[in-house]
């Protein structure tokens, strides 16, 4: 959304805070409430960085080994030509064990890649479950704060 869109919306201009306060309720403390809220998205802000983070480093890696690939075929070419001339049954042999050696390299750059993925959403998924522990014992104890305060 574009600044000027944003100034131009009164629902940006509204203290959240004021206008719950008018509904007085009872046993609800407004200003706790939102501190809890803004914990909340404070965590979900820590997690998606942690997730882009973790998606940058994912694309840098995929990066590096696709360049390395380039390189790799482009070396393995130039060996191709000259093999495939003089001896047939050695260019299959050579380019046999140059796809065995490409699927191998494949398959560990796959799991790298996953292992990557999988340890950015580790730790997003670990900040998250500790805000909802924490959001959890937080309202216990508003709610323990109401009920003593009756």
């Amino acid at each position: 959304m574009t600044a000027a869109k944003k100034a131009t919306n009164p629902f940006f201009d509204v203290d959240f805070t004021k206008f719950t306060t008018d509904f007085k309720l009872p046993g609800v403390d407004v200003n706790e409430m939102m501190a809890f809220q803004r914990k909340n998205i404070e965590a979900l802000t820590k997690a998606n960085k942690v997730a882009f983070d973790g998606f940058q480093a994912v694309a840098q890696r995929q990066s590096e080994i696709f360049k390395s690939l380039l390189e790799q075929v482009t070396s393995q070419s130039k060996g191709f030509s000259t093999t495939s001339t003089e001896n047939p049954m050695e260019a299959a042999a050579k380019q046999a064990e140059v796809a065995k050696d490409a699927y191998e390299s494949a398959l560990a750059n796959a799991k790298e890649l996953t292992g990557l993925v999988s340890k950015s959403q580790e730790e997003a998924t670990a900040l998250l479950q500790a805000r909802f522990s924490e959001s959890l014992d937080e309202l216990k104890a508003a709610i323990s704060k109401a009920a003593a305060s009756k």
